[in-house]
């Protein structure tokens, strides 16, 4: 799996890079945002590693950069030294498929990037085509959410919102655990903080406005969610 790494960090650099050897990613290194957006304008990596501090963009201005030019084609976890919820919660409504704090121990390196991988190498096959539910259409190709009513609305939903809300949109009234949805989202061996599905469930009712279409997604005694119809009775 090609892969982009950018890090100025010599030390981190190299245990990273240490840490995939023999697997099935090959790790291309970049100490600054420039040589990495040069490369970018030639090659396009599978999967994207960002650290957070770099010497002339942030890695949060860098992600921001490649979600514009790629949409959300190419996944890209975040490194960080400091572990904060803010911190967290911005990398992820930036565009972020997942984020690591350093120093991370290889097994679990390896083990979350490869978690990333297969979800991304199965995607087409468990999630392809299109649903609909009360005024919303989406569109897994084109990682798109319309809403009939308002066709001019835009919603700016992040790779996990999106696969989220298309898993409970195509399980329409049905109660579904927490671990079911943390697998189908964020693949069976990925280590999700307990907060983490709860800020996308509330980011995706404020982003998508549920509530005013007379659609509740709602909490189902803290073990898991359901999305309710509209109008439903529950």
């Amino acid at each position: 799996m090609r892969s982009f790494l950018l890090e100025d960090d010599p030390e981190h650099a190299a245990h990273f890079k240490a840490s995939l050897a023999a697997t099935e990613f090959q790790v291309r290194h970049f100490w600054t945002a420039g040589s990495f957006f040069e490369a970018l304008a030639e090659s396009t990596p599978q999967l994207i590693v960002l650290d957070w501090m770099l010497p002339d963009l942030s890695g949060y201005q860098v992600l921001r950069r490649v979600r514009e030019r790629f949409g959300l084609a190419v996944p890209i976890v975040m490194l960080t030294s400091v572990d904060n919820e803010e911190r967290v919660v911005a990398a992820f409504e930036a565009g972020a498929d997942d984020f690591l704090t350093k120093p991370v121990a290889r097994p679990v390196l390896r083990a979350r990037l490869q978690a990333l991988a297969r979800r991304v190498n199965q995607a087409p096959a468990a999630f392809s085509g299109s649903v609909s539910f009360g005024p919303y259409r989406l569109d897994y190709a084109r990682q798109s959410v319309r809403d009939v009513d308002e066709p001019d609305a835009r919603f700016a939903l992040t790779p996990r919102e999106f696969d989220l809300i298309w898993l409970l949109m195509n399980n329409p009234d049905r109660f579904i655990p927490r671990a079911e949805l943390i697998a189908g989202v964020w693949g069976k061996s990925s280590e999700v903080a307990p907060h983490t599905l709860a800020q996308n469930v509330h980011a995706l009712r404020k982003k998508l406005g549920l509530a005013r279409r007379d659609i509740r997604l709602a909490a189902v005694y803290g073990s898991g969610y359901r999305l309710e119809s509209p109008g439903s009775s529950r």
